[in-house]
């Protein structure tokens, strides 16, 4: 199934994409695709002697939910011309990451999207969090297929 077309209106809003619940295994595999073995994020006793509850994913995990989520609003990577994110809270296994944006702006053939990867779950002291609590915050600007047609996927 194909995702809806992408339509850049000012205001729209993106349709949720969730990734988890995540698992440490999960942080597990992407410390040995990421290269990040910092043991922070993969030995318990090592996390909690820093002062941490338990471990937690490495920033890059959401940030690639998120792209992810990303391309797939798009239909592909193609239009994207700019991806910047900032870390905002912790991860932990156990967590939901729900993906959301919306258009902020379109103009001279870009369109700019806020961005967020929130964070549901059980939080490190097994207690729910509210949804609102974005792990990353983010801004996307891409391509529009045709500038003076807000419709498409940056296709061109």
């Amino acid at each position: 199934m194909n995702p809806p077309a992408f339509v850049a209106e000012p205001g729209a809003v993106l349709p949720e994409i969730t990734f988890g619940p995540l698992s440490r295994a999960d942080i597990v595999r992407y410390a040995g695709a990421s290269g990040d073995f910092n043991p922070i994020h993969i030995d318990e006793g090592y996390a909690r002697a820093t002062g941490a509850p338990t471990v937690f994913a490495m920033g890059m995990l959401p940030a690639g939910y998120l792209a992810s989520a990303l391309s797939s609003w798009l239909g592909g990577p193609e239009p994207l011309r700019r991806y910047k994110v900032r870390f905002t809270a912790r991860v932990w296994p156990g967590d939901v990451i729900a993906c959301t944006g919306r258009v902020a702006g379109v103009g001279d053939g870009v369109a700019t999207l806020e961005l967020e990867a929130l964070r549901r779950g059980p939080g490190p002291d097994g207690l729910d969090v509210p949804d609102e609590e974005a792990a990353i915050v983010g801004v996307a600007e891409l391509r529009l297929a045709n500038p003076g047609d807000s419709a498409g996927r940056g296709e061109g």
